[in-house]
């Protein structure tokens, strides 16, 4: 059971090791565990093939670069690449590390999440919101603003105010706004939140718990748009599925 499956899993280690391997989980939303116990069925290998394919064209994007003359050279930047990539999965280790983080208490996993990816992803803030049983609002359950090095709660924002925000965290697996003032999903938050905060780019990763859509973890980026990249989608993916393990265990 689940042989073939895992041995994608197997191959993304090969290819990149670590951080490889949970672009993949990321990137299928399937992680090595789960595919170790699935069926082989003909549909999850199809779309772990299919999500092997992406993990692999990204890294070979990243680490070659057309030259002036149209060869194909080393990228200069893949050493800070693999330094900040270093730095991400550290930052996973350290939190999978602290057992308390697994045992219910979902606002002290927020805080050290928060405070791990605004240091990972060098982002001014990050912040960790919980969806309503009636699906009609998200609640910030911890805000981290890595400057002046503050925690704070209670900001609320509503799906009648912003639509399109709330349907694509219910159908994508992550909204990647690098320019959030013009994207259709984060563009209804500009006046009101993003200008007055000086947010340019927004990652924002939706919490799975038990299969349905609980929240919701975002990374701001203050200052000019920033491009965000597949490495930095994965890594925000791991920090909701740490959110996601606590509340399970909540549960």
């Amino acid at each position: 059971m689940g042989r073939l499956a895992i041995d994608f899993f197997h191959e993304a280690e090969r290819l990149g090791g670590l951080a490889a391997k949970a672009q993949l989980a990321a990137v299928a939303r399937v992680t090595s565990a789960e595919a170790a116990t699935m069926d082989d069925s003909p549909e999850i290998l199809a779309h772990l093939k299919a999500a092997m394919g992406q993990v692999r064209s990204q890294r070979v994007a990243r680490t070659v670069q057309p030259s002036a003359e149209g060869d194909v050279v080393p990228a200069g930047a893949e050493a800070r690449d693999a330094t900040i990539l270093r730095r991400q999965m550290r930052a996973v280790a350290e939190l999978m590390s602290q057992r308390s983080l697994f045992l219910g208490d979902v606002a002290k996993t927020a805080r050290r999440v928060d405070e791990a990816a605004a240091t990972s992803l060098n982002v001014e803030r990050v912040s960790v919101w919980m969806l309503d049983a009636r699906r009609t609002k998200i609640t910030c359950l911890d805000l981290f603003e890595r400057s002046p090095v503050r925690h704070s709660s209670g900001i609320e924002l509503y799906r009648k105010d912003c639509e399109p925000y709330f349907a694509a965290l219910e159908h994508e697996r992550t909204i990647a706004a690098h320019d959030a003032h013009r994207d259709r999903r984060t563009s209804c938050f500009s006046a009101s939140y993003l200008k007055p905060l000086g947010i340019e780019s927004m990652l924002d990763v939706p919490i799975s718990a038990r299969g349905a859509m609980a929240g919701v973890v975002c990374h701001e980026h203050v200052g000019s748009p920033r491009k965000w990249n597949s490495d930095e989608e994965s890594f925000g993916y791991l920090m909701a599925t740490i959110i996601a393990l606590s509340i399970e265990r909540r549960q």
